[in-house]
This record gives C-alpha cells, structure tokens and sequence, in this order.
C-alpha cells in the first residue's frame, strides 16, 4: 500500500512537467528590476563550474528555500530531496522549491526552469513557471575581475500584477531567497579547496 501511495504522490508531482515558463519580454516596459551582486575570490572557471554542478539539493537549501524537486524536460528524470544528483545543472530543468516566509508561519511553492546555460557568454538564464506568484526572469552573469576574482551578478525581471508584491514583498524576500542560494554556492566552493 505504501509503494502505491508513493507512486501515486510522484505521479502528482509531475504535473510540474506540464507547466510553461513565462519569461521575461524585452519589449515590455511593465516588470521591475532586481539586483545584487557577489564578488567571489575564485578564478571565473572555478566559479562557473560550482554553479552548474553543485546538486539542486545543496544548492536551494536554507533556512528560507527548500529544495522540493527537479524534472528534467529533456531526459525525463526526478530528483526528490535526499536523492543523490550528479548531473549538474541543465536546460530544460524544472526546479520547484519550497519557500518558508515570516519564520515558516507562511509556506510558498515556486518553480523555475533553466532556460540557458552559455559559458561563452558567462550567462545562466532561469525563468519563472506558470502558477507561480510572479512571472519574469532571472539572469546570473559572470564577469572575470583583472586580479582574477570573479563577480556574480543576479538580475532579475519580474511581474504579479500587485503593486504592494512587487514592491514591497518581492525584493525583500527575493534578496534573502537568492542570498542563500549564493551563499550555499560560496560554500561549496570554499569546500573544495
């Protein structure tokens, strides 16, 4: 009975593959901006290979975000919290997390999908799943420094359609959300040296 209870909440889980992605539109006026950037003491080849293979599980886990799940749109594959992933980061990857706001009194579910990873262009592009509270899209930019650090910017466009969402509780729990996720980066870095 348990294995049938089990399949059938993964089952559940896979209308998260149904989903689109509504990304960011250049010619529209309406979304807002977010920004900060991180400066990382690494070369750009140490840094960027940290962001695209650290697991989805290290990566979105805090005290704020919680890994939940990842469905890949091109392989098929699941990764559920616990589960070893080796893989990297991919196209075509959905990533659904959990995040606890107002020290967990308030639990929201968010979705992602990596839309583009271009190391020539030191880019990694993530845009926002249908459903979610907002829509737009995020843009991790890697930019080698002269003394060889490496900086890592994380622009985001995004959009509700709630005044009150997009500027006052977005970037506040925005901020905290993606502090996390390069802080856990960070650490994993520093980890392999």
């Amino acid at each position: 009975m348990q294995e049938t209870t089990e399949k059938k909440s993964r089952n559940s889980e896979l209308d998260f593959a149904n989903l689109n992605s509504i990304c960011y539109q250049e010619a529209d006026p309406n979304y807002h901006q977010h920004l900060e950037t991180y400066l990382y003491d690494q070369d750009f080849e140490t840094v960027w290979d940290s962001y695209v293979n650290i697991s989805p599980e290290q990566a979105w886990s805090g005290k704020m975000i919680h890994f939940h799940q990842l469905y890949s749109r091109q392989t098929g594959e699941e990764v559920f919290p616990g589960q070893v992933h080796t893989d990297g980061m991919g196209e075509g990857q959905v990533l659904i997390l959990n995040l606890h706001v107002f020290n967990g009194a308030v639990k929201l579910q968010v979705g992602h999908e990596v839309m583009e990873i271009d190391k020539e262009k030191k880019l990694i592009r993530i845009c926002y799943l249908e459903n979610s509270k907002s829509e737009g899209s995020q843009f991790i930019r890697f930019n080698s420094l002269p003394d060889g650090k490496t900086e890592v910017s994380h622009k985001t466009f995004y959009r509700s359609g709630s005044w009150f969402r997009d500027k006052v509780i977005y970037p506040y729990f925005h901020t905290k959300a993606i502090n996390e996720f390069h802080g856990n980066v960070r650490s994993w870095i520093i980890s392999k040296i």
